[in-house]
């Protein structure tokens, strides 16, 4: 007999972690409900990457205000060149790399980690900015005016508002990356499981399973970058997709088992 039960929108979190049989349910939830679930999913995974170990970092070393004023040597910018000191490196928690060498001439993405997902190099002549996948360069020979350590700080204020955009950039990135995957999933998983006829599940039920079934999977990928990677993140890649493509299978084998059951009531 097909469950009677009323969903609502936080039962989409233990459903879709644990009980992909029930995707079938979530199914009559208003649009919202969805669309809050995956805004919701990718801004905790964007939480675990980024924000929470950047505001552990910040707190540590007492404020990006202390990092300029202790933390980084003197330094000149003018005409085109860096010239500093000694050279620096602060980490992040594996999320986040800031590396100034006046020793390097010039960055290029070669020298970008792909494992870290922001970076900031800095070199004699340039400096490469990564945020996630995106990559940008700053040239300074055509900035126009000398920089030192004492006028770096009257840029502060323009560096959080540049940060908090990078942030919301980044959960953007996160959210589309996450629906992009769903769509993949969608695609290559709805033909796993047919009705009597040999029709497979349609399109949208399909990326609704697949948004559903890449959740718990992105979010655990999430914890273990924000832990420093304990384990290798192919591994966790791989094993994703083979767990996300049984839930979506057992998703369409159930959606399909309750059509024949309305049919036989009928």
């Amino acid at each position: 007999m097909e469950e009677q039960l009323k969903y609502g929108f936080f039962d989409q979190f233990p459903i879709s972690f644990f009980r992909p049989s029930k995707y079938k349910y979530l199914l009559p939830l208003k649009r919202r409900h969805r669309v809050g679930f995956i805004i919701l999913i990718s801004l905790l995974c964007f939480a675990m990457e980024t924000l929470i170990p950047f505001l552990a970092w910040d707190i540590s070393v007492g404020g990006i205000e202390n990092v300029v004023m202790n933390g980084i040597p003197e330094f000149t910018l003018e005409n085109g060149v860096l010239k500093m000191d000694e050279p620096i490196e602060l980490q992040m928690s594996g999320s986040l790399l800031v590396k100034a060498d006046t020793g390097v001439e010039v960055y290029q993405e070669k020298d970008l980690d792909g494992n870290i997902p922001s970076i900031i190099l800095i070199s004699k002549t340039n400096m490469l900015i990564k945020n996630e996948n995106m990559v940008y360069e700053v040239q300074f020979s055509k900035l126009d005016r000398p920089l030192n350590k004492e006028s770096l700080l009257v840029f502060l204020p323009v560096a959080r508002v540049i940060a908090v955009l990078s942030f919301i950039m980044a959960w953007l990135g996160k959210m589309i990356g996450y629906l992009i995957s769903a769509l993949f999933f969608a695609f290559i998983c709805r033909t796993m499981a047919r009705d009597n006829e040999g029709n497979p599940v349609d399109f949208r039920t399909a990326f609704t399973f697949a948004a559903y079934a890449r959740a718990p999977f992105i979010l655990v990928s999430a914890l273990n970058t924000a832990l420093g990677n304990l384990a290798s993140s192919l591994w966790f890649l791989l094993i994703g997709v083979f767990l996300t493509m049984q839930y979506m299978l057992i998703a369409e084998r159930s959606y399909f088992g309750q059509l024949r059951d309305r049919r036989r009531e009928e």
